[in-house]
């Protein structure tokens, strides 16, 4: 079957994908990001050394100010311009619009391209223009994210109507075990600018580490890079070394780059009538609303506008966000994997020697990062890795990424490549194994029976730079804050109760499981210690402390239970508080929908026969061309 011209590699749909999780925040507060005189009641004598969390791409709110006042900017609608993603120009794409209206109907009344390229390019360079950067590398509209330079023992006093309390910190990063144990005031987030450049980033963190150690009386801290803080954590071990920090637990953490991001550098998709026509749309709303019906209905829809309109269309706006906010940004530069940075960076940098010097330095350290780590384990140093492992790009989770070509070529978390995270690690990429005959690239010469070889044989981790303190976490997705297990690993590690995958291994397995316990912490448990006892029966008590017991099971253990069992205690928990009549939980069944499923199962077997039909085509390409033949 006819392939999708390589021009549809530009996706608009990228845009879509990225507004999906855009967090346009409103009104805001800014805090005070001056230093604070804080000092810990134990002056560092508690033997628990301060975390700093180098956090992930969504969790660092910045704003635009006016460059004369210092003051937030506001849009058209009085809302601050800013957000923890994307700051997206709305009332810029607002001012494009029409020109895109007419364009489209043009191209529709036309059933050919009408300058749709040249519209689709402006608006996405309207759209991403407040995180735009020059030539150089450096954001040209004044931009400033929040820092917080005290622990978050002190966000709700300080950062009070913000949106930025404690409770969008444990949501941002889920720690709660650590902090029970540590303190609050032993725990600091640090932030870095999206479109910033990491050898800076690693700049501000150096003085930000020295601050928190004036603060807490501790000489060393431990760091907590989470998915893109670790570009921040190899820029910073490459310029400062090692001598202040303790430990460092790496969580999921972007080492070496991802596929994904190299592909959309290098406009390399997926695009298979089968998959850009039929399966796209309809996993994203399977997603979002556990049905794809409405992805069928506009697999449909998309039909209407001519193959050359889609091109042109999806062309311009992929066109316009690389040229905006990601060809010139050094941060999404740290994001290219070190094998595939020279070629990409031979496409985009020939011409600029500024640019491409920022770039490099941050490709050396990562080049460095294998013998800075060493380097620090032998000065006593102890680092750890976590992983999710065994999925595709876009599986499980963020399904829209599934459409770069590299999608099933790698192991990865879906959403970043296992050896990044893990920094070595061999993994069979897709459903694969390593082969039946396979064996351990590098067996241990301390533990010579040990074999790092998963149950599943589908990952090596004796390839990794530290075999024996990487721990990987099969089949999970990127978001291992909905894994209670990894939380509790991450503990074990920062307070120092195990040294690596041989201290105890029944309880601290080097390969554990995924498993979903998000709602019975942050929700059922929540909500079930708030309930007054007061008026409630024996019966109801002893049924409501089981189930607290269950739960509470759930969340504090160490090897992965299965996932019907969370089910169980998170239903239990559910259905004592609608006993109890706790708000909330009036009607805890869902309504069977019937008819659903039947819609659902019917648009998307047109769907599919659409594409054995149509191909790529639009309805009129296809007609004409019948036409044509049935002249010929």
């Amino acid at each position: 079957m006819k392939k999708i011209s390589k021009k549809v590699i530009s996706l608009i749909l990228c845009v879509a994908m990225l507004v999906s999780i855009v967090a346009i925040s409103g009104s805001a507060v800014v805090p005070d990001a001056s230093a604070q005189e804080v000092k810990t009641t134990c002056n560092g004598e508690c033997g628990n050394c301060p975390v700093i969390v180098l956090p992930g791409i969504n969790h660092s709110p910045t704003y635009l100010y006016d460059k004369e006042t210092d003051e937030i900017v506001k849009d058209s609608n009085g809302d601050d311009i800013g957000g923890t993603l994307l700051i997206l120009n709305l009332d810029g794409v607002l001012k494009q619009l029409p020109k895109l209206v007419l364009s489209l109907v043009a191209t529709l009344a036309l059933q050919r391209n009408v300058f749709i390229d040249k519209v689709a390019y402006d608006v996405a360079c309207a759209a991403f223009s407040h995180q735009k950067c020059d030539v150089n590398g450096n954001h040209i509209e004044n931009l400033k994210t929040l820092r917080w330079n005290y622990p978050i023992s002190e966000f709700d006093e300080k950062n009070k109507d913000t949106g930025y309390d404690l409770d969008w910190v444990y949501r941002m990063v889920p720690m709660k075990p650590l902090v029970d144990v540590i303190g609050e005031d032993h725990v600091y987030f640090f932030t870095f600018n999206l479109v910033g450049d990491p050898m800076e980033s690693a700049e501000d963190l150096d003085a930000y580490i020295d601050m928190v150690k004036a603060q807490t009386g501790h000489d060393k801290v431990n760091l907590l890079p989470v998915s893109l803080g670790g570009t921040i954590l190899t820029a910073y071990l490459e310029q400062f070394g090692h001598e202040d920090i303790n430990a460092i637990v790496n969580a999921v953490a972007c080492l070496d780059g991802t596929d994904l991001l190299a592909d959309f550098f290098a406009r390399e998709w997926n695009l298979s009538p089968e998959f850009f026509y039929h399966e796209f749309l309809a996993n994203i709303f399977v997603e979002s609303n556990d049905t794809g019906t409405l992805g069928y209905l506009i697999n449909l829809l998309l039909r209407i506008i001519p193959e050359s309109g889609i091109n042109a269309l999806l062309s311009g706006a992929m066109s316009g966000i690389l040229d905006t906010m990601m060809i010139n940004c050094p941060q999404f530069w740290a994001m290219i994997p070190s094998y595939r940075y020279d070629a990409i960076a031979k496409k985009y940098l020939s011409d600029n020697a500024a640019l491409k010097a920022r770039t490099d330095a941050f490709q050396k350290a990562r080049l460095n990062l294998k013998d800075n780590i060493k380097a620090a384990v032998e000065d006593g140093v102890r680092v750890n890795f976590i992983s999710g492992s065994n999925l595709n790009f876009g599986e499980d989770m963020y399904t829209y990424f599934g459409i770069v070509a590299s999608a099933k070529k790698y192991n990865s978390d879906g959403i970043i490549n296992l050896s990044s995270t893990t920094l070595g690690a061999t993994g069979a990429a897709g459903d694969a194994t390593l082969g039946e005959n396979y064996k351990q690239k590098n067996p241990s010469k301390e533990y010579p029976e040990y074999n790092y070889v998963s149950p599943d044989n589908m990952i090596d981790v004796s390839t990794a730079v530290l075999p024996d303190n990487t721990w990987i976490f099969l089949d999970q997705y990127h978001e291992v804050g909905d894994n209670d297990v990894v939380l509790n690993l991450a503990k074990a590690l920062l307070l120092e109760e195990i040294d690596d995958v041989h201290s105890d291994p029944e309880n601290y397995p080097q390969f554990n499981y995924q498993v979903n316990t998000k709602y019975v912490r942050r929700w059922r448990l929540a909500d079930a210690y708030e309930v007054d006892r007061t008026n409630l029966t024996a019966e109801q008590i002893e049924k409501l402390d089981k189930a607290i017991a269950d739960g509470e099971a759930v969340i504090h253990a160490t090897v992965a239970p299965k996932q019907e069992d969370v089910d169980a205690a998170d239903r239990a928990l559910m259905e004592i508080l609608h006993e109890v009549g706790y708000q909330g939980y009036e009607n805890i069944e869902e309504e069977e929908d019937k008819a659903g499923p039947v819609f659902e199962k019917v648009l998307g077997g047109i769907s599919w026969l659409f594409v054995e039909v149509f191909g790529s085509k639009s309805y009129v390409d296809f007609f004409i061309d019948l036409l044509a033949g049935a002249i010929k």
